[in-house]
């Protein structure tokens, strides 16, 4: 019993980390970056401000979820089968990935400064696959994804534990 109100405060932290994450990057993509460019005499340093405070929570949310996710895969990987195993691994995969383009979102930035600095720029083509890969809209498209691909596990394992 005590094992399973455990668990169910994990999945909840789980839950929390990722809506205020995921949550927090569509808003700012969708209402709040577009609502800062519209209105040039709200000063730099405002945006700034909210930048610092929205990484602080994505920050956490990363430390909550690797701890959280981690506690739930060992728990759910020794009663699922192969397609859950499978679903949970592109999930790992798509996760890594969306911590990695936070991690160095500045890195990228000084990447592509310096390009257009030394006045070697990527090809066309490239340059475009670089935006679209390391951009921030990227970073919400692997969210979503990462929560339908949660759905999808949880259907899974449901399903595996009503056939047991």
């Amino acid at each position: 019993m005590l094992g399973e109100i455990f668990l169910v405060i994990v999945l909840w932290l789980h839950l929390l980390a990722a809506a205020a994450w995921v949550g927090g990057a569509i808003f700012y993509l969708l209402v709040l970056a577009p609502a800062l460019r519209m209105t040039p005499d709200i000063p730099r340093m405002l945006s700034t401000i909210i930048g610092v405070e929205f990484r602080t929570i994505v920050a956490t949310s990363i430390i909550v979820l690797v701890a959280t996710g981690v506690v739930l895969a060992f728990n759910r990987l020794t009663e699922v089968e192969l397609a859950y195993t499978l679903a949970l691994g592109f999930k790992v995969v798509l996760s890594i990935w969306m911590f990695l383009l936070v991690r160095d979102r500045q890195q990228h930035l000084h990447v592509l400064k310096a390009f257009h600095d030394t006045k070697v720029n990527p090809t066309p083509f490239a340059g475009k696959v670089w935006e679209i890969m390391s951009g921030y809209s990227t970073l919400v498209v692997l969210g979503i994804l990462i929560l339908l691909i949660s759905v999808i596990m949880d259907h899974l394992f449901e399903t595996e534990l009503r056939t047991e």
